[in-house]
């Protein structure tokens, strides 16, 4: 398989993931700002053009904020102004950004690079060459334990002290999506659809806990303490819960289009998805229910 950049052609190999829409910072703030509890808000506090699309990730407490852009730049901000606090160029485009609850830590992952910075430093604290494009990262809440996983087929996990993997593991398929708790102690995978595509992990070992055939997983999410894990199947276009414990799913839901994105609240009792394709929706799920609580048509894809 060639290494190219996600969402160039893949030459008749396996279909490359559409990347997903930019959203902007000023955006992707005013969301933080409702979730921080101030919903009245109703204009930006400020916007920032970056050079390309992207990805946004904002700290639990809401004081710092990481961009990493196809421009080949990380930014990190403070909530407080639109000029950056840094930024740091890399050899190619960032894919995806994580940022501890603290916001003390921040993960990148670009086309064949995962990187750790600290909220004082442009300088990475280090990088790790993969095989190929890194299309996601996440990190625990404390910071210590960054998860990524690439278009190697592979998941890897680090400890904040190191670029050397504490362990990784060939799936067999591009990696779309990695999740990891809040207390670093179980990681979640999805890839793309090469037999089992959805992994659970504990942190102390590369052998999965359990693995299952979903069709082609683009989006895994976990609640705080791990014990809940949502995906969203872009072949079988369905929602799955599962308990940490038990491959079969709590329950599934089946949506009228690919599942690109899903989000579990802290303690697990929610989980929101969102579909493209035939349909455009947004949904909203109780953990102890297969049924909408109620969904909403965007008129655009959900990403």
């Amino acid at each position: 398989r060639q290494h190219r950049r996600a969402g160039e052609g893949a030459g008749g190999v396996r279909g490359v993931m559409r990347p997903r829409p930019f959203l902007l910072l000023l955006a992707g703030f005013a969301l933080a700002l409702m979730a921080a509890g101030e919903a009245d808000a109703k204009e930006p506090l400020w916007n920032y053009a970056t050079g390309g699309e992207g990805t946004v990730a904002i700290s639990a407490d809401g004081e710092y904020i990481a961009v990493g852009s196809w421009d080949d730049k990380v930014y990190l901000f403070g909530k407080d102004n639109s000029t950056p606090l840094w930024n740091y160029t890399a050899e190619n485009n960032l894919y995806s950004v994580a940022i501890s609850a603290d916001g003390e830590y921040i993960a990148a992952g670009s086309y064949d690079k995962v990187y750790l910075f600290d909220k004082d430093s442009s300088t990475p604290l280090w990088s790790y060459t993969t095989g190929d494009t890194v299309w996601s990262v996440a990190i625990s809440a404390d910071g210590e334990y960054i998860a990524a996983g690439s278009y190697d087929d592979k998941v890897y996990l680090f400890d904040k002290d190191s670029s050397t993997p504490l362990w990784s593991y060939d799936t067999g398929g591009w990696v779309y999506s990695v999740a990891i708790s809040a207390n670093g102690e179980y990681i979640a995978a999805g890839t793309d659809p090469s037999g089992d595509d959805l992994y659970l992990f504990g942190k102390d070992s590369s052998t999965p806990l359990w693995s299952y055939t979903a069709g082609g997983v683009h989006s895994v999410a976990i609640s705080a303490d791990g014990k809940y894990i949502a995906a969203g199947s872009g072949g079988w276009d369905k929602v799955y819960l599962f308990d940490k414990d038990s491959s079969t799913p709590l329950w599934n839901y089946t949506a009228g289009g690919l599942v690109e994105s899903v989000a579990i609240s802290a303690n697990g009792e929610y989980i929101a998805a969102g579909s493209n394709g035939l349909e455009n929706k947004v949904y909203l799920f109780d953990k102890d229910s297969g049924t909408p609580l109620w969904s909403y048509e965007t008129g655009d894809v959900v990403y």
